[in-house]
């Protein structure tokens, strides 16, 4: 089941992270970001010692500054590669909101973000993730637990015959102007290939917008335009559509997929096995019954509706039969244990290999309204 992240959608409407196209921007208002950090003080740089570095023209006051930045430019440069350090993901930062965090300079999409992030960094900042176990045993017991999983859900042969698939699923969300309908659609083309549109309706209004992944970059399409995403958004793009149930399973024999026991747990009262699996950016904990095998859970870090980083666990449930796959189509979120609305939903529909129009996973067509 997929749900694309508030933080990942809503947070692109703050600063479009469309740079990919666009020159780099002056950082800082033009302040020296060595003498930031070293000295604490806010002196202006010089533009004939710029230098270029990803998004972002630094501009240094002395030689040295610069050669002191060009020596350790990921010590002195802002950090997240110019993402919002409050919403990360795809939601662009603004170069001229900054602030210095225990030796880093972060920038924001709005001052709200400013602030909160400000307030309490620890909060929206990662964590290093733990190490995956690699003795021979955890990683053999955990390619063991894949497989009881797909044949838990229908088995191999049905499972990586699926050449399309596409949830649509629907919510209410409250917002402070009233209750806000609220559809996505999500539409798999595998290998590679991934469209969420996501439809709300407000005051009257209906905005359709879409997020695309495909081997080729991201994007995010909306009001008629397309927006191409920063490595940290793609990157997030990444983890979403990548830590779905059908694209988890079914990427088991990516190249470079690793799968590792960790052990049994209790989940929401249930008893499970648990395997993790990393494939490329994905990093995700499945839970499995330990009397049928079928998959109760799934748990990764990620952001909430704030942005802020945390420990997601989706409890599924109602599983129905598509296309003889055994298929969840309800799902209950938790997030550092307390109940999430965001990413708690039901499906209305599951469709496997229906025909998908080509031009939906090109970035020049298809695009939101």
């Amino acid at each position: 089941m997929f749900v694309i992240s508030a933080v990942f959608t809503a947070a692109l409407a703050l600063v479009p992270a469309s740079t990919q196209t666009q020159p780099p921007r002056e950082a800082l208002d033009g302040i020296d970001p060595v003498v930031l950090l070293t000295d604490g003080k806010e002196v202006t740089g010089k533009p004939d010692l710029k230098v270029t570095r990803g998004r972002f023209d630094y501009l240094f006051s002395t030689a040295e500054t610069r050669a002191a930045f060009e020596k350790q430019p990921e010590k002195y440069e802002i950090q997240l590669g110019g993402m919002c350090a409050k919403m990360g993901g795809g939601a662009g930062g603004n170069p001229a909101d900054y602030a210095v965090v225990d030796g880093k300079i972060y920038i924001f999409g709005t001052d709200d973000c400013h602030k909160k992030f400000v307030a309490a960094p620890a909060k929206y900042l990662e964590k290093p993730a733990p190490p995956m176990p690699t003795s021979a045993k955890d990683l053999e017991q955990g390619r063991a637990l894949i497989e009881k999983a797909v044949k838990a859900i229908g088995g191999a042969e049905k499972l990586d015959a699926i050449a399309t698939y596409v949830e649509t699923s629907s919510q209410i969300q409250k917002r402070p102007t009233g209750d806000v309908p609220v559809s996505l659609k999500t539409m798999w083309r595998f290998p590679g290939g991934v469209r969420a549109e996501r439809t709300v309706t407000a005051q009257g209004r209906t905005i359709t917008s879409a997020n695309l992944l495909t081997p080729a970059g991201a994007w995010f399409i909306g009001q008629g335009r397309v927006y191409p995403q920063t490595d940290n958004g793609r990157r997030t793009a990444e983890q979403e559509f990548g830590r779905q149930l059908i694209p988890l399973l079914r990427g088991r024999h990516d190249a470079g997929v690793t799968a590792a026991a960790l052990g049994p747990a209790t989940v929401d009262g249930v008893e499970v096995d648990r395997v993790r699996v990393k494939n490329g950016a994905v990093d995700a904990t499945l839970g499995l019954d330990k009397a049928s095998g079928a998959v109760h859970s799934l748990a990764f870090t990620s952001r909430n509706a704030d942005g802020e980083v945390g420990d997601y666990v989706i409890v599924f449930a109602d599983p129905r039969d598509v296309n003889g796959l055994r298929l969840p189509f309800t799902q209950r979120a938790l997030f550092n244990g307390a109940p999430d609305a965001l990413l708690t939903r039901t499906l209305d529909a599951i469709t496997i290999n229906a025909p998908l129009d080509a031009s939906l996973f090109e970035p020049g067509t298809g695009g939101g309204r």
